[in-house]
């Protein structure tokens, strides 16, 4: 195991045993965009390089942006990548600069690394990232990576020397959640303004379709996913981070969680409680993590064992991720009162149940109303709100409507402190919403106004940048043209002001341009034919089949009135 901290200030606990590499181990850097303290609070990066290093036939480094310099690509022979947001690209972009790596795949040498990533960004859509990495995992990487790792070391055994182009093709056809972008043809109606007409392997042995590995309901049922380390120089200072649940099974018709990590499943209780007392003899702190922890059937009684540790220890502190606001309950806001929490945080998305019902957010208002009591009457203090502005078929009553929610929420609850988080709407690759536009700018921040002004003096309203939610909307649903725009859009500092001028250099110098960003990010994609049109990612199977997306994307019959 390798890890270097910053600093000599940066102390790092380790809570497990490390396996001594074989002689012959395969060498991994494993990378996370970002500095040391936030791959330290990224419990999907921590628990897989835990997983390599008790692998005695792998020998993983941590790399972070502040550590990178420590090491030279040349050391390893594979070197992976978290990815959890769209906008990791531009990191990724300056660590192959450091490293003086060559940015796109096909002009790596021999002597090269193999360069690869996997997380949430592609799985779903990993095409406008295609020519800059070697290959994707697609999937969860619990038994995944490792798989590839040795696989890789045990053809290089065989085949000592193998090219690039070989050995990727064998993981290609033998790793299932392997794609190889280099390995496919993409044909297009035209280069920039048209759709995709043709996805194909170039070879017989390539699949067609990758198909998403999933951790089994049954393996982690039994498997709970907790932190390997203890820093205080993280996001969540000493804190002892346990996966409650994984997935959501509500399916919102815009959210990605609900469809790229379905289905959703977690740990029994039994499994829970021991991860927790074993975190409980190196800290008081205990985070607990998922987009819907209280669907895990096992809450409630989760809650009493954590409501009998916090008596034996008073210090106890106690933190999650957001809470659906119709599954709370005295018993758990008592229990993160109990912990320590002063603010509660749930997705609501909008104020208005019809629009909730278009979304397939079955939330009645009255539900808001009472987790409002359920917290004032707990003594918690603060009730944080997440909305979302632009969703399908949205008006400004709509919007208005969430403004007049919080300010009744207020008047019900002047006690409670009330923040409104609002992001813009972003359609994501292989969700129902896929095929649905964003609106434009001026609509979305518009609509923010009308909000802001709405909560003045009444709440803390905290909107996302409109512009960065755009350019997500252009790489959500991008292909492989966009290459040279995001290495243009890269150099040119990659300023909120600098992608349109990006691609107008591109066009000035002759290059053959990809579509506008608008095409990629406001169209509508079902206007003619839903399934007339190749997308970018249909190569790539989740479990969810295209025309059922399609299906439960469409409108509701009961669409009007509430």
């Amino acid at each position: 195991m390798s890890l270097i901290t910053p600093s000599k200030n940066d102390a790092v606990q380790q809570l497990y045993t490390s396996a001594v590499p074989n002689s012959d181990a395969v060498s991994i850097g494993w990378t996370y965009p970002a500095p040391q303290n936030i791959a330290m609070s990224s419990l999907g990066y921590l628990s897989l390089f835990q997983r390599m290093d008790q692998n005695p036939r792998i020998r993983a480094t941590q790399v972070s942006t502040d550590t990178l310099l420590h090491y030279q690509p040349n050391e390893f022979d594979l070197i992976g990548f978290s990815m959890s947001f769209e906008l990791d690209i531009l990191a990724i972009l300056d660590i192959f600069h450091q490293w003086q790596l060559p940015v796109i795949a096909v002009e790596r040498r021999e002597h090269h690394p193999l360069v690869f990533a996997g997380g949430p960004v592609p799985i779903t859509n990993p095409e406008p990232y295609a020519d800059f990495f070697d290959f994707f995992l697609i999937g969860e990487g619990e038994d995944l990576l490792n798989e590839l790792i040795e696989t890789y070391q045990d053809y290089q055994k065989i085949h000592p020397t193998a090219s690039r182009h070989q050995l990727l093709r064998h993981l290609a056809a033998n790793v299932a959640g392997c794609y190889v972008p280099s390995l496919y043809q993409i044909e297009y109606a035209s280069l920039s303004d048209g759709p995709i007409t043709h996805i194909q392997p170039k070879y017989e042995d390539i699949p067609a379709v990758i198909e998403k590995r999933i951790f089994s309901r049954q393996e982690m049922a039994q498997t709970v996913t907790q932190s390997p380390f203890l820093t205080e120089d993280c996001v969540f200072p000493n804190t002892f981070l346990v996966e409650v649940m994984r997935g959501c099974a509500h399916r919102c018709r815009f959210c990605l969680a609900s469809y790229s990590m379905l289905p959703a499943r977690g740990p029994q209780l039994e499994p829970l409680k021991e991860a927790i007392r074993f975190g409980l003899q190196y800290t008081n702190k205990i985070g607990l993590l998922g987009a819907l922890i209280a669907d895990n059937p096992e809450f409630p009684e989760l809650c009493e064992f954590l409501q009998h540790e916090m008596h034996q220890r008073p210090d106890l502190k106690l933190s999650s991720a957001s809470l659906r606001i119709d599954t709370l309950t005295p018993q758990i806001a008592e229990t993160f009162k109990q912990g320590g929490q002063q603010q509660l945080t749930f997705a609501i998305e909008s104020g208005s149940e019809r629009l909730r019902r278009r979304i397939n957010k079955n939330l009645k208002q009255d539900k808001i109303f009472d987790a409002a009591d359920i917290m004032a009457r707990s003594g918690i203090k603060a009730m944080k709100l997440y909305g979302m502005v632009g969703l399908p078929d949205e008006s400004d009553e709509d919007i208005e409507a969430l403004g007049t929610l919080v300010q009744d929420l207020k008047k019900a609850q002047p006690k409670l402190e009330f923040i409104l988080g609002c992001s813009s709407f972003v359609p994501k690759a292989a969700t129902p919403f896929q095929w649905q536009p964003r609106p434009d700018n001026k609509t979305i921040d518009r609509r923010f106004d009308i909000l802001n002004k709405m909560l003045l003096k009444k709440a803390k309203f905290r909107p996302s940048s409109t512009k960065w939610d755009f350019l997500q909307a252009v790489l959500s649903r991008g292909d492989r043209r966009l290459t040279q725009l995001i290495i243009r859009f890269h150099q040119f500092g990659a300023t909120l002001g600098s992608l349109n001028r990006a691609y107008k250099s591109l066009c000035d110098e002759g290059a053959t341009p990809c579509p506008p960003p608008a095409w990629y990010a406001l169209r509508d994609r079902a206007e003619k034919d839903p399934f007339a049109e190749r997308f970018p990612w249909d190569m790539i199977h989740l479990g969810v089949d295209k025309p059922l997306l399609y299906q439960e994307g469409l409108p509701p019959k009961s669409l009007t009135g509430v």
